[in-house]
């Protein structure tokens, strides 16, 4: 009987035992990656699919270059002529072998090569415009990540103040040093940390989600994967906004391409006017006449635009209309180009300004308040609940601090993405 209670117990600790290391075990089996920002960005060019399909787009355009530019097919043909009625094709009189190609007047092919030529570049730019995309989604969503998690370890600590504050105000109210309304208070402040506690851990699973998905993931989970290494912290950088706009001019790739969809549309103008040139057809014959293979011949022969004045006219004329619209288009483009990175440089100096207020006043006042409160608490000269507001109000602060870091940076990269580059990696681009 001792033996068997013996045995039991045994059993009952190795059942506790491996209960309690099972966790570990499975936590030891999920890998924690240490991310950097830079690292985000390459996987995000590398695998996310818009930028794969403008990948594939380039290599698409390169093939309609040769398949645009290409001579049309030549003609092979076999005649047999002159065979007496009722008899077999074998006892023909003449037989003849043509070979003919046919083919636009020289010059067209120049003007296609061209027109072709500068739809692959088009094709580049928008390659590059779809990863400026991809570039600004995955440095959104890492710092993003960066300021939940940072406004998370504030919201817990906050939470601990509120729940300190609510357990003293009910302490002092049970012994007649505090009001109802006291109480009351400390309570509602403690039920909003604690909510507020559950919206930003909603917001940073949000955050690894979104910053998944520009990494060109799919229903994978990183959230205990990655170990995210850049820390958000600030760098005033001084843009200077003329920089910007000479920069604009060179780099964006939506002007890029509407210069681009214009030239093109000069080139089908100079088309359109071709198409008065002839095109040209050659052939090339080898007959047998009565058993005699010593016979051959050739031809040459040109359209003539007998028509022009329909169809040719209505070319040109379409091709002239198209190139004024293609050019009021590049117009709009660089306007509606240069008004985005007036109001994203307007929203960025104002963000440059709040993180410069917190940086310089409102974080150091904040900071002297709690030190303040602190020397005054250990003094006696303070009550309890007068030192935990003071710091709550440094923790609020430091949060707002945050908040506007993460907007100075958010309006960066959409002045990165109109630009074309790396504004912060391009020190001519400064003051």
């Amino acid at each position: 009987m001792s033996y068997a209670k013996s045995r039991l117990s045994g059993n009952k600790l190795f059942v506790l035992f491996a209960i309690t290391l099972l966790p570990l075990c499975i936590y030891g089996q999920t890998e924690t990656k240490k991310l950097n920002l830079n690292e985000a960005v390459k996987i995000g060019l590398k695998n996310n699919p818009e930028v794969k399909s403008a990948i594939e787009n380039i290599s698409a355009s390169k093939g309609r270059f040769w398949s645009r530019i290409s001579l049309p097919q030549p003609e092979v043909g076999v005649s047999y002529e002159y065979a007496p009625v009722n008899s077999s094709s074998s006892n023909y009189s003449e037989k003849t072998l043509e070979v003919s190609q046919s083919f636009e007047f020289p010059s067209n092919y120049f003007l296609k090569g061209s027109k072709f030529n500068k739809e692959e570049k088009i094709a580049f730019y928008e390659l590059n415009l779809t990863e400026r995309s991809v570039i600004n989604q995955v440095k959104t969503s890492y710092y993003k990540i960066l300021a939940k998690q940072y406004q998370l370890k504030s919201s817990e600590e906050n939470l601990l103040i509120s729940e300190d504050f609510f357990k003293k105000a009910e302490i002092r109210q049970n012994v007649g040093e505090g009001t109802n309304l006291e109480r009351l208070t400390a309570k509602v402040q403690y039920t909003e940390a604690r909510n507020n506690l559950e919206v930003l851990k909603n917001e940073l699973t949000t955050a690894f989600a979104e910053l998944n998905y520009s990494l060109g993931f799919g229903k994978q989970s990183y959230e205990a994967n990655f170990d995210l290494t850049d820390t958000l912290v600030f760098v005033d950088h001084k843009i200077s906004l003329e920089e910007v706009y000479k920069s604009m001019e060179e780099t964006n790739p939506q002007i890029k391409i509407a210069e681009l969809k214009y030239a093109i549309t000069s080139v089908e103008k100079g088309l359109a006017w071709s198409s008065l040139l002839p095109n040209i057809n050659l052939a090339y014959f080898k007959q047998t006449r009565d058993g005699n293979n010593g016979f051959y011949g050739a031809s040459i022969g040109i359209t003539v635009p007998l028509w022009f004045m329909f169809d040719q006219r209505g070319k040109i004329q379409e091709a002239a209309a198209n190139q004024s619209i293609s050019e009021s288009e590049l117009q709009l483009t660089k306007n509606e180009v240069a008004l985005k990175i007036k109001n994203a440089f307007t929203d960025h100096e104002n963000n440059l300004k709040q993180v410069k207020l917190y940086v310089n006043d409102i974080l150091p006042q904040a900071e002297e308040i709690y030190r303040t409160a602190i020397k005054s608490y250990d003094a006696g000269e303070l009550t309890y609940l007068e030192y935990l507001q003071a710091k709550q109000t440094l923790i609020s602060s430091r949060n707002n601090y945050i908040n506007a870091l993460f907007n100075h940076y958010q309006s960066v990269f959409r002045i990165e993405e109109m630009v074309g580059q790396n504004i912060i990696d391009k020190s001519e681009l400064e003051k």
